[in-house]
């Protein structure tokens, strides 16, 4: 396994994590909105990564289908869940050919996905394939605001476009109305409610790491060459803009949850 793809899933799992109320919030929210009464419920997350969303919901006694391509992601989701992994079985596989039979999970979770696959209609054909009749497809999303973090990510920007390289922001937006029309053009009834809203406090070194890192999935489609360039003079940038790197600021979030539940 590539030592590269653990950092980067531990580098994740630090700086993308939920606090422990939130994230208890949202695996209420989530039990809450797949309503199965009188039989063990079974839950399939795609891209499941290091567990953010998975780990309060195996608390909580249900049994876990944890799916992820990456293989950095799942080792460290292994790691994690160590104690609790009787109820949970890890799958190395692609979201777009779930090696699972038809109509075979009460509720399918997709937290921060389809705007990383260019073909997802495929991986929403295979999720609604595998949800059994009455089950839930449930769709997650953050929201990030705090004006040090815009400041950062624009001047980032800049300097990969003056390596005449483009940069694509607003994918994940996009992708999530694009999939809510598909459901509905498929006779569904999607539901979306913010499930709740938090400050935390993140630090400007913070902010570069998941740059650095590059922990959101606008980096991503930037070569790896021009990424590793521009960093240097990225740090360099936020150190004569900011000073201490180690100063806080404070980031405000919010997830917000949406349920579409099968014939």
């Amino acid at each position: 396994m590539p030592k590269a793809s653990v950092r980067m899933a531990y580098a994740y799992d630090r700086l993308r994590a939920y606090p422990p109320e939130v994230a208890g919030r949202i695996a209420t929210a989530i039990g809450n909105a797949l309503g199965v009464r009188g039989e063990e419920a079974v839950l399939l997350e795609l891209g499941v990564g290091t567990g953010r969303i998975a780990l309060p919901l195996i608390a909580r006694g249900y049994r876990y289908l944890a799916l992820d391509k990456d293989p950095g992601m799942l080792e460290v989701f292994r790691q994690k869940a160590a104690g609790v992994m009787r109820k949970v079985r890890l799958i190395e596989a692609d979201a777009r050919a779930i090696p699972l039979p038809d109509e075979s999970v009460h509720g399918v979770i997709v937290v921060h996905l389809w705007h990383l696959l260019p073909d997802w209609p495929k991986a929403l054909a295979e999720a609604l394939r595998v949800l059994k009749p009455g089950g839930v497809l449930l769709e997650g999303w953050d929201e990030m605001e705090a004006e040090e973090e815009r400041l950062i990510q624009e001047r980032w920007r800049s300097l990969v476009e003056a390596e005449d390289v483009g940069v694509v922001r607003g994918l994940h937006r996009k992708r999530l109305e694009e999939v809510e029309e598909t459901l509905k053009r498929l006779g569904l009834r999607p539901k979306t409610k913010q499930v709740v809203q938090w400050r935390e406090e993140r630090t400007l070194r913070q902010a570069l790491e998941a740059l650095e890192e590059r922990l959101y999935s606008f980096t991503q489609l930037v070569p790896e060459e021009v990424h590793e360039r521009i960093m240097p003079g990225l740090w360099a940038w936020a150190q004569g803009e900011f000073g201490d790197l180690d100063r806080s600021f404070t980031l405000e979030r919010s997830f917000t949850l949406r349920a579409t539940r099968m014939a």
